[in-house]
């Protein structure tokens, strides 16, 4: 079997890397550097074909051989991360996609589509939230709307070029990811906060710290995310991945942090937009309902919020 993995050399694509190696695919990596956690040379890539440029640059004549998956993970991505893609966002995010479906066209073979669980927008309380729910963008036009938008968009497209042709898809949507390799750069909370307790800095908790996540081991992501590339009897369909078990409160992040490393740090609330510019915005409360691929495809999320930071300061001590 034969992967194509697009934004491989991230986060979530280094953990999809051994995955997908440990079931027995040759892969194939196309990643432009743009937020890449491993190196085209790491170990974890020794064995796969790893193409270092754009997908947009790459037309589809010039890649040899067939591909049985087409995992789509390139995308700008983190709260931080996606601010200097202003106004850029939506049309990175749909030529993307449009790329993607002639591929999984030329090869016949399923599109694994990242998605994110941003799309399911506003709610006025934190609610588990099913594949089916209504998505509500409220409030001004932000760079976290245009990227919620611009992927709620590609889910559209894919649908709506399956039903007019035989593409096969699938959508995931993952909340809250978080475990060894993922970088503060992107504005993620947990290896922002174990950065700053490690050395004593304070820990910087936005707003209130009341804000609801409940954030899921990546490699519990990572084994969703092959469960429905195989799933060849439940395919065009979309996936919530988290785990609503882990429901937690920032602050809660933060004091777990502060102990768990035995910092010093004191935790300090703070004005986002101080730190990061007036175009960030605070992410809306949502907690999945993961039953679908729970009850579908079997899938079982493994590690706690607990664990789950051991496991990033475990990652950073090193």
């Amino acid at each position: 079997m034969k992967l194509l993995m697009t934004g491989g050399l991230g986060f979530l694509g280094s953990h999809s890397i051994e995955k997908y190696q440990s079931e027995g695919f040759d892969i194939t990596i196309i990643d432009n550097l743009s937020s890449n956690v491993i190196q085209p040379d790491d170990e974890l890539c020794k064995n796969c074909d790893v193409i270092i440029d754009d997908i947009l640059d790459i037309p589809w004549t010039s890649l040899d051989g067939q591909y049985d998956i087409i995992l789509h993970l390139a995308s700008p991505v983190g709260p931080v991360g996606v601010l200097k893609h202003s106004g850029e966002m939506a049309r990175y995010i749909l030529d993307d996609i449009y790329w993607a479906i002639e591929g999984a066209k030329k090869y016949d073979c399923p599109l694994i589509f990242i998605s994110t669980s941003e799309i399911y927008g506003y709610r006025d309380t934190a609610e588990f939230l099913k594949e089916e729910d209504d998505k509500l963008l409220v409030g001004n036009y932000a760079v976290r709307n245009e990227y919620s938008i611009g992927k709620l968009l590609a889910e559209i497209v894919l649908s709506n070029t399956a039903k007019v042709s035989d593409l096969k898809y699938q959508i995931i949507r993952p909340f809250n990811i978080s475990g060894p390799r993922q970088l503060r750069d992107g504005g993620f909370v947990l290896p922002t906060f174990v950065n700053q307790a490690l050395k004593d800095e304070p820990i910087t908790v936005f707003n209130t710290g009341e804000q609801v996540r409940a954030f899921t081991y990546v490699k519990d992501i990572v084994d969703g995310i092959y469960l429905t590339s195989v799933a060849n009897n439940h395919m065009n369909e979309i996936w919530n991945i988290g785990n609503g078990d882990n429901v937690s409160t920032i602050n809660y992040m933060a004091e777990k942090v502060k102990e768990f490393t035995n910092s010093n740090s004191e935790i300090s609330h703070v004005d986002p937009k101080t730190i990061h510019g007036p175009l960030f915005e605070e992410a809306w409360d949502k907690i999945p309902n993961a039953e679908k691929i729970k009850s579908l495809l079997g899938w079982t999320p493994t590690l706690g919020v607990d664990e789950i930071i051991e496991s990033v300061i475990n990652f950073w001590r090193k």
